[in-house]
């Protein structure tokens, strides 16, 4: 009789999808080759900018049409997941001395969440709203 040598094992498809660790893991790592792709399509708005009013408007209209508006949305949800876990991350990883000793992560995490929501809304309020 011929013996049949024996396959390596090999993972279920879909074996992260059970343990929340890894599953965060893969939204992150999603999320941030999503990040490069929303990061060019602020580079056409800026081209479209530049080539004027009309291509700016017509592009903003093309950007507002549910087609385009809804993947959008779901690029935006997914770079703000990358950008979240991102700080939690390095609020458990990176060591900042304060009085002799590490703060607690979620102090750590709290005060990066609070800063980017603080520049970020500084951000929209000079672009839409500041003097």
């Amino acid at each position: 009789m011929v013996e049949v040598p024996k396959l390596p094992w090999r993972r279920p498809g879909g074996w992260w999808l059970r343990n929340r660790r890894y599953m965060l893991f893969q939204l992150r790592e999603v999320g941030g080759v999503l990040s490069a792709v929303y990061g060019v399509l602020l580079l056409v708005l800026l081209s479209q900018y530049q080539a004027g009013p009309d291509a700016y408007a017509s592009f903003l209209a093309w950007m507002r049409s549910p087609p385009v508006l809804v993947p959008t949305a779901i690029l935006f949800a997914f770079v703000l997941v990358h950008a979240l876990s991102w700080f939690v991350l390095i609020g458990k990883t990176q060591a900042v001395m304060s009085a002799g000793r590490a703060p607690p992560p979620r102090t750590v995490i709290g005060l990066m969440v609070g800063l980017f929501a603080v520049v970020s809304i500084a951000v929209v309020y000079l672009v839409f709203g500041g003097p």
